[in-house]
């Protein structure tokens, strides 16, 4: 679903590459160190884990037990914990509970900012008595059996239990959750920041070519770092794209809309919307695996951590081209095709980015899902790279 981005509830200066490290910026804007939070949301196996090794080291791809390069401190673990007080001073919800915002929140318009597969956003305003904050609020598409007596109080039941686990979630490159309204349909609305720069998609269209290579590794360096965690806290993104990615402010990137197209399939009539249904326009970036409906076994196909690094090599190819996945083709039908077909975005058709990323973003496509990189490994390349071309500069 397209995400529109919110202003962060504690404002910061701008960012300004090279007047501190990365590592100290994020510390100040952190809230909770993420062991602190224990989620499940699903069970599954472990994935392979294969680290990503830097960059001066590729073509060459190595099994775990053989990389012996130095990792530095993954930013997942480097956000230290703020008090809730600094979120009651702005007056604003704690995010660590689930708060009912239906007094508090005011449509700015008559008519939705955007829709998407899961539903439509609005741009509101969020008004206590202390300051006023311009929040999306997202009202979910519903069917007409959705709306049935017992039903529908199973499923409002089920979605607030699913956004009080994504309440809890604290990460300077999560979007955070700060409650739900009514008003906007028979279930609950979820209500988070708006981020004033847009999705990734609109902010790169609008910066074209003025974003340097570092300041494109920085935005790469967010979303990993809020993809790793979402998967140290078991929870699987499942419709990873540049829509959902969100650009605040101050240029942090953060990621959006993780578990919606599961919670989405699995509450809204899933017998009418399957979660590969609400995927509309996000196919450009959808791992291979996916479009098989069932497993051998018979179960459901459902995406895992490996589809999510699937997508993040098409993000990498956007971020550093301004092209999309497929940009070249012109409707979903073609795309599918191609993906079913196991044909990848073509490289002749990205010539602006420098060859030596290219083997990166196709062991992110890895036909097979166990020789993709994981998202620490990942998370270790980006930074890496990050620091490297800052040192250079």
């Amino acid at each position: 679903m397209p995400s529109q981005s919110l202003p962060r509830p504690i404002s910061s200066a701008r960012h300004r590459i090279g007047s501190k490290s990365w590592t100290d910026r994020h510390a100040e804007t952190s809230r909770i160190h993420p062991t602190d939070i224990q989620l499940s949301l699903r069970l599954r196996t472990p994935p392979l884990r294969i680290p990503f090794p830097t960059i001066g080291s590729w073509p060459p791809r190595f099994h775990p037990n053989h990389c012996r390069c130095k990792l530095l401190p993954s930013s997942s673990h480097t956000h230290s914990a703020v008090s809730a007080r600094n979120d009651e001073s702005d007056g604003l919800p704690t995010e660590s509970k689930l708060h009912n915002l239906s007094n508090y929140i005011t449509k700015d318009g008559n008519y939705p900012v955007a829709r998407g597969g899961f539903g439509e956003i609005w741009k509101c305003t969020f008004r206590t008595d202390r300051r006023s904050v311009k929040v999306a609020v997202k009202a979910l598409q519903v069917y007409a059996a959705d709306q049935l007596g017992a039903a529908k109080a199973k499923k409002i039941k089920r979605i607030k239990r699913e956004l009080t686990i994504c309440a809890k979630l604290k990460h300077a490159n999560i979007l955070p959750v700060y409650g739900y309204t009514h008003g906007f349909g028979p279930f609950l609305a979820i209500v988070s920041p708006w981020a004033e720069n847009g999705n990734l998609s609109d902010y790169l269209e609008h910066e074209g070519t003025a974003l340097t290579l570092v300041r494109r590794f920085e935005i790469l360096k967010d979303i990993i770092a809020g993809l790793q965690y979402l998967h140290a806290n078991n929870i699987i993104h499942g419709d990873f794209n540049g829509p959902n990615v969100l650009i605040h402010g101050d240029g942090t990137a953060c990621v959006a809309d993780f578990g919606l197209s599961l919670m989405y399939s699995e509450v809204i009539s899933p017998s009418q919307a399957s979660w590969t249904s609400t995927l509309k326009g996000n196919m450009r970036w959808m791992a291979p695996e996916l479009l098989v409906l069932e497993r051998e076994d018979g179960s459901p196909t459902r995406p895992s951590e490996q589809s999510d690094i699937f997508s993040f090599g098409g993000i990498i190819l956007q971020v550093l081209t301004n092209k999309i996945p497929y940009y070249y083709l012109p409707n979903d039908a073609a795309i599918v095709l191609c993906i079913a077909k196991s044909e990848k975005p073509v490289r002749s058709r990205y010539l602006e980015l420098p060859e030596k990323y290219w083997p990166i973003i196709e062991q992110c496509w890895s036909t097979d899902p166990g020789d993709r990189p994981s998202t620490e490994g990942a998370d270790v390349m980006i930074r890496n790279e990050f620091y490297a071309l800052s040192r250079s500069r």
